[in-house]
């Protein structure tokens, strides 16, 4: 039973501390699969990515636009947990802000790195996972799911 609650600003900044979490999805033959992803995020807790037209996530995406994220940070021993629907972004107003946000996530040294510097020509794409159910869990000193886990309020 999850007790504790956790500012959403405090789950803003968590996850703008971070630059890649792992997203999970359902193949249209009921696969489960996951990834890991750079990711930008806004103030309601959406997590957005790019990714090429070309791929199994975006597959995934059209044929069930549920999805699960999770950002992890290691050494905090913490979790971000986000459960949402996928929205395809094709807004240019939109767009560019997130864009910007994440170039900046991935040529952290001004330079392109993997995986940018390995992807084909396809078309990117952009997506927005607008989140359904968020959880935050802290491993760090806390004992028992009630002290644990904290719900995000949306």
């Amino acid at each position: 039973m999850e007790t504790s609650k956790m500012q959403k600003s405090d789950a803003v900044a968590f996850l703008k501390a971070h630059s890649h979490g792992s997203l999970a999805t359902v193949s249209v033959e009921g696969t489960p699969r996951v990834r890991t992803l750079y990711y930008a995020c806004d103030d309601a807790l959406s997590v957005y990515f790019l990714t090429l037209a070309n791929t199994r996530k975006v597959n995934d995406i059209h044929s069930n636009p549920h999805a699960a994220f999770v950002v992890t940070d290691l050494e905090g021993n913490q979790t971000l947990q986000i459960e949402g629907v996928f929205e395809e972004i094709t807004d240019t107003a939109t767009f560019g802000p997130v864009l910007s946000d994440l170039t900046a996530r991935l040529f952290p040294k001004g330079e392109p790195s993997a995986p940018i510097t390995h992807m084909d020509s396809a078309m990117p794409l952009l997506f927005k996972l607008v989140p359904t159910w968020v959880r935050f869990g802290d491993f760090s000193e806390a004992y028992g799911s009630n002290e644990v886990f904290s719900n995000v309020e949306q």
